[in-house]
């Protein structure tokens, strides 16, 4: 049985999600964030991440999902795409997981083309995890937005 994919595990409200853990920089606690004046809703803010600016998405905004009743308890899963790092504000952080070609499913065809950013389902014996995409999880504007915050 060979590994094909190694993986951090998530929680986003009651749902469990993973991202491959090449795009994981670290896990850092909540910290207050400095809101930037007209951004999107699912942009948290900024904080200061080893002398550099990082944007944080809350990604139970961006998920559609109720907010957080109190965001001190949350973690940032600081991640990298190309050279730009951002961190994505989860509830918790569960484990690392090596998952192999059995347990990885086609993503469902549902949700329209929102949740393009889902790339599989992976099946474990006590649930279903959402194989997330951080290269799609923003769109192309998305990006945009984030970039004009980190390089201000």
């Amino acid at each position: 049985m060979s590994v094909e994919l190694k993986v951090v595990s998530f929680n986003v409200c009651e749902e469990r999600f993973a991202i491959d853990i090449n795009h994981v920089d670290t896990v850092i606690e909540y910290k207050k964030t400095t809101k930037v004046p007209e951004t999107s809703d699912y942009i948290e803010g900024i904080v200061n991440f080893r002398n550099e600016v990082l944007p944080i998405i809350n990604l139970r905004l961006k998920f559609n999902y109720t907010n957080f009743e109190d965001k001190s308890k949350s973690k940032v899963l600081v991640v990298k795409i190309e050279d730009k790092k951002f961190g994505l504000m989860v509830d918790e952080v569960k484990e690392v997981m090596n998952i192999n070609q059995e347990q990885l499913e086609e993503p469902p065809s549902v949700g329209g083309n929102n949740a393009d950013y889902i790339s599989g389902i992976i099946k474990t014996n006590d649930n279903m995890i959402f194989l997330i995409d951080v290269e799609k999880i923003l769109s192309k504007a998305e990006k945009i937005e984030l970039n004009k915050i980190i390089n201000k």
